[in-house]
């Protein structure tokens, strides 16, 4: 699919430019200069933009490709090695221009010998750009992927997120970029990922409800169930995501992520501070990779427990949401609830999750971090359903399921 250029979307008329200043502008490889005569660009069913040559009268379609950064972090996954080189082997076969891209590969200070067949694997592939980072200490999915952010090429315009448990398709990171460079005002955007070896949806993008809990688009629904067009999300998943630096920059700083956060709600809490700063994030219909989802981080057990829970709650206490004492509460209840079913060691998870979410909220407040969740598309949850997150757990997926189909047509991207 080819795609319009932003900066010529208005110009409608075939104009002469000099090579010079169209090599600035748009980044083509110096080896096209010699043939650039004039563009043309026209938006019909979807746009194009095309160079006319001085060698003939053909058309050449041709697209400027702006440099991307791609993330890639490992920790301890020899268990699952098969899968991890096969998601570093996608990379070889992008359908995108090699020297356009960069695969940062970033090692949470691995103790199992994963790092080594890693290496030993990318030092054979001597067609990839590539840096890798070994880190002596796990620095969790938000410090390692902050470490790669701060390690990409300058001139990057995005970067791409990949788990290494996720396998990109070959048109995967043409279709992020082309879809991309078609919006404005764009933070995050994702395309739909499968389940791995399915036709399962994994993610076709993610929303928030009231009570910060997320609920994943399309999630066990055979693709392409209801997408259709590009819509907004309150967050991109960080398992397979492309962000605009410029935006990550503005809105976070040098990073992706809260380091603080260290693992869960690093995406969610990176989308709601994108839309509070006035960056969209966007799910596309397209299918873009494949995920075997948490294939990596089952094997922390119970600390998942206690991330999930102390980072909504510390993702509570930053933001604006009208049921922040039902966050509260809701923690409480699930301490109350492991407790009568003797699952004491459950509940003493879920009691120091509550504890520390408070003092990490605090934290980031007091480093003057906010969030306004009602800027980004989020699930209303009226007062009479708030009764079902107390109680049922089957009504709750029902309440958001329904959701989704009656508001699809409303989150569409009008461009």
């Amino acid at each position: 699919m080819d795609v319009l250029l932003k900066k010529l979307s208005k110009d409608y008329k075939c104009k002469v430019v000099s090579l010079e200043e169209f090599y600035e502008r748009l980044g083509f490889s110096r080896e096209l200069l010699g043939l650039i005569k004039c563009v043309k660009v026209w938006d019909k069913v979807k746009p194009k933009l095309v160079v006319e040559t001085e060698l003939n009268t053909r058309f050449l379609r041709v697209m400027a490709y702006p440099k991307v950064s791609i993330i890639w972090l490992n920790h301890n996954s020899m268990k699952i090695l098969p899968l991890v080189l096969q998601s570093l082997e996608s990379f070889t076969s992008i359908d995108y221009p090699s020297d356009r891209f960069e695969l940062i590969v970033v090692d949470n200070g691995s103790t199992d010998g994963s790092f080594e067949r890693i290496r030993e694997f990318l030092e054979r592939r001597s067609n990839l750009r590539k840096k890798i980072i070994r880190l002596n200490k796990n620095l969790g999915f938000t410090g390692g992927n902050n470490v790669g952010f701060m390690a990409r090429d300058g001139e990057s315009k995005y970067v791409l997120l990949l788990n290494n448990d996720a396998v990109l398709l070959q048109h995967g990171l043409k279709t992020l970029v082309e879809y991309s460079e078609g919006f404005e005002g764009l933070g995050g955007l994702q395309g739909v990922i499968l389940q791995y070896g399915t036709r399962l949806i994994d993610s076709a993008g993610d929303y928030v409800d009231e009570l910060l809990r997320p609920y994943r688009l399309g999630a066990d629904h055979e693709y392409p169930w209801i997408l259709r067009k590009p819509v907004y999300v309150t967050f991109t998943t960080g398992a397979v995501a492309l962000y605009d630096v410029e935006a990550v920059l503005n809105c976070v700083g040098n990073k992706l992520f809260l380091d603080e956060l260290f693992v869960y709600y690093d995406d969610i809490a990176l989308g709601l501070m994108l839309w509070s700063c006035g960056f969209s994030s966007i799910s596309i219909p397209e299918v873009v990779a494949y995920h075997a989802r948490s294939s990596t981080f089952r094997r922390i057990g119970s600390s998942s427990v206690y991330f999930f829970e102390r980072n909504r709650i510390a993702t509570a206490l930053i933001s604006n949401i009208r049921y922040k004492h039902m966050v509260l509460l809701h923690a409480t209840r699930n301490i109350v609830t492991a407790m009568l079913k003797t699952e004491l060691d459950v509940s003493k998870i879920e009691a120091r999750a509550l504890a520390d979410g408070l003092e990490l909220g605090k934290l980031l407040r007091s480093r003057g971090i906010s969030i306004d969740l009602y800027k980004a598309p989020v699930m209303r949850v009226e007062p009479e359903n708030l009764i079902h997150y107390f109680t049922s757990r089957h009504m709750v997926t029902r309440y958001r399921e329904e959701w989704a189909i009656k508001n699809i047509e409303r989150l569409v991207v009008e461009h």
